[in-house]
């Protein structure tokens, strides 16, 4: 559901009804956020919030790790930062910008299997939800396209190459990653995160191993992938999620990195310009209108512990 002018004129009345005084009128705020994220912030809580508040939302919407580095480095100022999984916010949290040292869930979401419903493989794809492997054989097809974000800089570019070797064991088809993947940075395949869907809407590429919240939000269809590959399931994040590994490049060294629960955690930063909105914004996150907004717009509850 979208967040419309009527809904926002509507929530404004009943704040106004509850004696509510915008005591942050005429400020601005801005939020740096996971690309995936911009119909639910863009439409969704940003506009809310600044119904509520009186301050006016800011929204920059990029790959998560990249935003983390130019956050940490401070050539990028904001007062929120939403990443999606740990990593990300980790970075921030090392550069000694998390303000209170503490970040919060706010969402969680999964992965799934997005398509254009311009694909000629549209059909195989919706009909393979009645058999948990026949898609991997559909993406193996000469001239299948699929896109990628860049898993250098992006947490989802990552987690379409964890899905995809979680799948080559659950599956037991050896070489499948590397089959459907090529090298982890296939120039072929990726794209920025913000343009992804947009190009799989277009019919520009065929699919994509993408976050459900983000594909819910741009009405695209798909289908879901079982919970030992879709990054959902707390009771398979420790000895299962853990067995997906990949080595990144980082400020130029490489690492070893492993996947997590997908969820989206929020904080207020501490060089924040607006610290007040900052806070009450990541607030507003938790609270049952925001926690319903983000259900509105296909995402899973918060959870899991502060980082």
């Amino acid at each position: 559901m979208q967040i419309t002018r009527r809904s926002l004129l509507a929530a404004s009345s009943a704040f106004a009804a509850a004696g509510f005084a915008p005591a942050l009128a005429d400020s601005k705020f801005t939020v740096a956020f996971a690309g995936s994220m911009g119909v639910v912030m863009d439409e969704g809580v940003g506009p809310a919030y600044q119904v509520k508040s009186g301050a006016q939302y800011q929204g920059i919407g990029q790959a998560a790790m990249g935003l983390a580095h130019l956050l940490a480095a401070k050539t990028l100022l904001a007062d929120v930062f939403i990443p999606v999984s740990a990593a990300p916010m980790k970075a921030v949290e090392a550069a000694g910008l998390v303000a209170a040292g503490t970040a919060v869930p706010v969402a969680s979401t999964s992965i799934v299997l997005a398509y254009s419903p311009k694909s000629k493989f549209a059909a195989a794809i919706a009909n393979a939800h009645t058999n948990a492997m026949e898609w991997t054989k559909i993406l193996r097809n000469p001239g299948f396209r699929l896109g990628r974000t860049d898993p250098n800089t992006d947490p989802q570019g990552q987690y379409v190459l964890y899905t995809l070797q979680l799948a080559e064991i659950l599956y037991k088809q050896p070489g499948l990653a590397k089959a459907i993947a090529g090298p982890d940075v296939n120039e072929a395949q990726i794209f920025t995160e913000p343009s992804l869907l947009a190009r799989l809407q277009e019919g520009q590429i065929d699919a994509t191993l993408g976050y459900e919240s983000a594909v819910i939000s741009q009405k695209l269809p798909y289908i879901r992938l079982p919970a030992e590959i879709n990054f959902s399931d707390p009771s398979q994040n420790k000895d299962w999620y853990s067995k997906a590994a990949l080595t990144v490049s980082d400020k130029g060294t490489s690492k070893t990195i492993h996947p997590g629960l997908l969820v989206f955690y929020a904080a207020a930063l501490k060089n924040a310009a607006n610290p007040v909105a900052a806070q009450g914004f990541v607030d507003f996150l938790t609270s049952k209108q925001g926690q319903a907004i983000f259900t509105e717009y296909g995402y899973g509850p918060a959870r899991g512990p502060n980082i």
